[in-house]
């Protein structure tokens, strides 16, 4: 079910960037692996019809939503809380250009570009909130999060949850403890949850907007777009319980902000209706995939990594400071996400979410690279 994928032909980002090169494309979070048969066929049977005009949201697909939510994550939602959007991307910084008012958002690091990117895009101050591995696991800077919460021109709390790059996901003890700061502080959280159905491990995700609190102060960005591999239909939501943020989050799309595409819509009512199973299946795989990579990297002198329990993205840290990953990993014939792009440029991201093949080729080929070099002595 999870084999080979020829994209050759689909003008793919992914592979089309360093076409030529020579390099398995392990960076941008694009699983090479099949979308599921009912998503398929969903999108087939609606291109059969001639006609690809404007298209809205329908009730069906808003309760595809409001089922998942519940069968997930045992979160009551109502369908009128769900606002369409053609991204998550678009959506934290529509929240940036709405709620920050010029001022300082907080951004957890290491993180994604776009997310890292999105305050100063909207005129506004991105204040990095470090997280750091204690003991056994990501934790966020306590101390500082209040601190920086409780500076009068922080409105904004972006959150990534899963984290991405390196697949932590927080607890509801931590999640209560950014709903107690928030309360106290009246900042609002914008969580961009986009990889929330890819949990490989008997871990509970619990969304932003379901923790006590942050009902009336979040904003939980979700899509069907990673675990599905659905990405380039453009298609997500935003779930925003309170109507009065809810009102003023339309208002601004107006004009500004386009439709979702509609078979994107089509493709998450399919995925969240239909493709249990396969769903099932795929964290299976995933977790394989996770396995290969903890079991080569941990292997090799001058190198970490720690697996998470969400994501199909591997966070690799050098234990060198000043020995940079990226150029190794190039050299050994991978390409991965470059760590400077997330704020550490001595780590890198690879992901695993391709067929098992190609994940041993790739790790077998950078095992052999690493052992012959020795790159941590130079």
């Amino acid at each position: 079910m999870f084999g080979p994928v020829n994209r050759a032909g689909t003008n793919a980002y992914k592979w089309e960037r360093y076409k030529g090169q020579n390099l398995i494309p392990l960076w941008v979070a694009d699983m090479d692996l099949a979308s599921p048969p009912a998503i398929v066929d969903a999108l087939t049977a609606r291109a059969r019809h001639p006609v690809y005009g404007y298209s809205h949201p329908w009730p069906s697909l808003n309760q595809s939503v409001v089922d998942w939510c519940q069968q997930e994550y045992q979160w009551r939602i109502e369908a009128n809380w769900i606002v369409w959007m053609p991204g998550v991307v678009p959506s934290f910084n529509l929240a940036c250009d709405l709620l920050a008012q010029g001022g300082r958002v907080l951004v957890q690091t290491p993180n994604y570009p776009p997310m890292l990117q999105a305050a100063e895009r909207q005129g506004g101050q991105t204040v990095a909130l470090p997280v750091r591995w204690y003991d056994n696991g990501w934790e966020l800077d306590w101390l500082q999060l209040e601190q920086e919460m409780a500076h009068p021109d922080c409105h904004l709390f972006m959150l990534c949850n899963p984290m991405n790059p390196n697949g932590a996901v927080l607890s509801a003890e931590d999640l209560q403890k950014i709903s107690d700061l928030c309360q106290h502080y009246d900042v609002v959280v914008c969580s961009d949850e986009i990889h929330c159905d890819l949990i490989l491990d008997k871990v509970q995700h619990y969304p932003a907007g379901s923790v006590a609190g942050l009902e009336d102060a979040s904003i939980t960005l979700m899509a069907a777009s990673k675990t599905f591999n659905v990405a380039g239909l453009g298609c997500s939501f935003a779930i925003i319980p309170n109507p009065a943020l809810r009102k003023a989050w339309q208002q601004r799309m107006t004009d500004l902000v386009p439709y979702p595409n509609f078979m994107g819509m089509i493709a998450a009512e399919a995925a969240f209706s239909s493709c249990k199973e396969w769903h099932n299946q795929l964290l299976s795989h995933l977790k394989g995939n996770r396995d290969l990579i903890d079991t080569t990297i941990n292997a090799l002198e001058g190198l970490v990594y720690r697996p998470q329990p969400a994501t199909f993205l591997a966070w690799i840290e050098s234990t060198r400071p000043g020995m940079a990953l990226d150029g190794h990993f190039i050299k050994a014939g991978i390409m991965p996400s470059e760590g400077k792009l997330f704020g550490q440029p001595d780590n890198s991201r690879l992901n695993f979410g391709t067929d098992r093949a190609t994940l041993e080729l790739a790790m077998q080929m950078f095992s052999d690279y690493w052992r012959q070099n020795t790159p941590w002595q130079s």
